[in-house]
């Protein structure tokens, strides 16, 4: 990858920050137009889902996803709930699934072996992760590593630091990484490089 195409996470939250406040877009449509991204990736590998999704916005994408990917097909596994406040649109995304009918399993991590072959899609943390991963998250991350399947991570392999492509703990190993915009300096280092497989970037319709 050529480096000067590359974004550092501040960069990339300028880019978000930029297209709220000067271009008017809503923070809720970039999430809407991340999660289709990943959800046209999604579909070309299989037709059954696993999400693993945090608490923040890349969770927010995560749970989006599964909209779009149809969430009959979906197992739906959150981490823990959106804070509202601090993070209004995957709270918003959670809602609406809750009111469509999906059944959202909360802080319970799924089982590898009875979801065996299908797709996985990591949306547990993005760029903005910058401490190691312990407790439950290490363990979601090391389910994820463990199942067999297609396996791909939103934005950026969970437990990846966007900047330096540092292992936190541990981090998702995905086969395809769709990120948003332009790749991220930490996925061009040597452990990033690893764990991100093959990197489809997503424009998110920005202008």
């Amino acid at each position: 990858m050529n480096e000067q195409r590359m974004l550092t996470v501040e960069q990339a939250r300028a880019i978000d920050r930029e297209a709220e406040q000067r271009l008017g877009m809503p923070t809720a449509l970039l999430m809407e137009n991340a999660a289709r991204s990943v959800a046209e990736v999604a579909r070309s590998l299989g037709k059954r889902f696993v999400l693993l999704c945090g608490a923040g916005n890349n969770g927010g994408d995560g749970l989006a996803c599964a909209r779009h990917l149809g969430f009959a097909r979906c197992a739906i596994h959150l981490l823990g709930e959106p804070d509202p406040e601090r993070c209004p649109d995957a709270a918003l995304q959670l809602r609406i699934l809750r009111a469509a009918g999906a059944t959202i399993r909360l802080g319970v991590p799924p089982d590898a072996a009875e979801h065996s072959g299908a797709v996985w899609i990591d949306a547990m943390f993005g760029t903005g992760l910058a401490r190691a991963l312990r407790g439950d998250a290490k363990a979601w991350v090391e389910t994820f590593n463990y199942a067999t399947g297609h396996k791909i991570a939103v934005d950026i392999p969970s437990g990846l630091h966007g900047d330096t492509g540092e292992v936190l703990g541990v981090a998702c190993k995905a086969d395809v990484t769709v990120t948003f915009v332009a790749p991220k300096r930490g996925m061009a280092t040597d452990q990033g490089a690893g764990h991100c497989g093959r990197i489809e970037v997503a424009g998110l319709g920005l202008p």
